[in-house]
């Protein structure tokens, strides 16, 4: 299935900006709206309480989280990688 990544809110937008990952983000859109189980990804379900959400890695440091509703993404963080 196909998807489509809404536009970011502005204070993503200047996350992205403020940290450089503007390029990578480009990149990970494509992926995302191409294929979700693209390697570079590695995008994962997240369950908290109730509700659903899915991340997925920008870079080693970062890492985007997103709901997904019927054939949209919706950003709704980016946070540096749990991992790290």
């Amino acid at each position: 299935m196909r998807y489509r990544v809404r536009k970011l809110k502005p204070h993503l937008e200047k996350y992205l900006v403020k940290r450089g990952l503007v390029k990578k983000w480009d990149k990970a859109i494509f992926s995302l709206e191409d294929n979700l189980s693209y390697p570079s990804l590695n995008f994962e379900k997240i369950i908290l309480k109730k509700t659903v959400f899915y991340s997925f890695r920008l870079d080693s440091k970062y890492r985007g989280v997103c709901v997904l509703d019927r054939d949209e993404i919706e950003i709704v963080a980016f946070t540096n990688h749990y991992e790290k």
